[in-house]
């Protein structure tokens, strides 16, 4: 199994805009040898052509950069019926019929392959109406495309979305404890668990073994009681007592930047770097 290099900073280009190049070249200002692709030239990775794909991939490697994951939005869908609410899903439908599911599947993993991904990022289904909401474990397509997974050289990483059925701790370690041995890891994001009230000690020692990618963004909370993002290190997220903590158990992780701040990407992501660099014991590449 290929994997990302150990204590690795991410930056996924994205965050700056369509275009990827400003990315990428603030990616080498900072020192930062690994990308994560969510999209690009304002599509969702998995819908750009296999030339943009190439293309993407030529511009990574002309300036020495690798990419760490796929940042894909496999399963945070829903029935066509269903109502689901305002989700960010970076110009990917959210509700898909069941018959072209697997369709999609096969495509991240050409994405996967073209782009030098080794990681895959999946979600669990979205929370729609009660009778409409589909069940993550036991979904047929999960175990397939974890077969398929395998077969690419590529692995799968649930993350823990509030939007969609895991996402607490509980039905994260039912589902990574069955399908764990099946390939399947744990894509972190240690703020959505703190909005959960969930990012604790004892929850983060539970969830570790089964990390295999970490997403780094934080928050302080607003005048309406809202999320207001500022750079890694600035907000309410207790990164002083879940790095330590995870570092410890996984020294080998890849920390990924996603700021979600919207006014100056570039000033919150060399923020973030720096603070995740001076953060970690041994610090980050």
């Amino acid at each position: 199994m290929v994997t990302c290099p150990a204590s690795a900073l991410v930056l996924n280009p994205d965050e700056l805009g369509p275009d990827p190049v400003p990315g990428l070249n603030l990616a080498v200002k900072l020192g930062i040898g690994h990308l994560e692709i969510r999209s690009a030239e304002g599509a969702n990775a998995l819908m750009l052509p296999d030339d943009r794909l190439r293309h993407i991939r030529t511009l990574a490697d002309e300036r020495g950069l690798k990419v760490a994951a796929l940042a894909s939005p496999l399963w945070k869908w829903c029935h066509p019926e269903a109502r689901p609410g305002r989700v960010d899903t970076f110009g990917f439908p959210t509700q898909v019929p069941p018959d072209q599911r697997l369709g999609w599947v096969e495509r991240a993993f050409e994405a996967a392959t073209i782009l030098g991904a080794p990681v895959v990022r999946v979600f669990s289904h979205l929370r729609v109406e009660p009778e409409l909401t589909e069940g993550f474990a036991g979904d047929p397509l999960l175990a397939k495309a974890l077969n398929m997974a395998e077969r690419a050289g590529v692995r799968l990483l649930l993350e823990n979305e509030p939007v969609c059925t895991v996402a607490h701790a509980e039905p994260l370690l039912e589902v990574l404890g069955r399908y764990h041995g099946q390939g399947l890891g744990l894509w972190l994001d240690v703020a959505n668990l703190h909005e959960l009230g969930q990012a604790t000690p004892e929850v983060i020692r539970a969830l570790a073994p089964y990390v295999g990618y970490l997403h780094v963004k934080d928050y302080h909370v607003g005048a309406d009681g809202g999320r207001v993002f500022c750079p890694a290190g600035t907000g309410c997220v207790p990164y002083g007592e879940v790095l330590p903590l995870l570092h410890a158990a996984c020294p080998v992780l890849p920390y990924a930047l996603e700021t979600h701040v919207r006014d100056t990407p570039a000033e919150a992501l060399t923020a973030g770097a720096a603070f995740l660099r001076t953060s970690l014991p041994g610090g980050l590449r």
